[in-house]
């Protein structure tokens, strides 16, 4: 899925848990244009950078999002 969204500030959300990690992206105008559900095997970090490897792949065109993180893992990302 190759979506073009030009110079859109777009929406990312994480839930990093203590098993998965689900991941949603909206656009400007709040329509869902991504979402995954993954189990991460305690290998948080390198699912996370899967994870935004396709979701960057999979909008085209975007530079900057607007992200944020919750979870029982999200604390120890964020301060990563």
């Amino acid at each position: 899925m190759d979506i073009g969204f030009g110079g859109s500030v777009l929406k990312l959300g994480l839930d990093i848990g203590s098993t998965t990690i689900k991941c949603v992206v909206l656009d400007d105008d709040n329509k869902l244009i991504y979402s995954t559900y993954e189990r991460h095997y305690s290998q948080i970090t390198e699912k996370i950078g899967e994870i935004l490897t396709r979701v960057r792949e999979s909008v085209n065109g975007v530079e900057k999002a607007d992200v944020a993180m919750s979870g029982s893992a999200g604390m120890g990302v964020a301060e990563a």
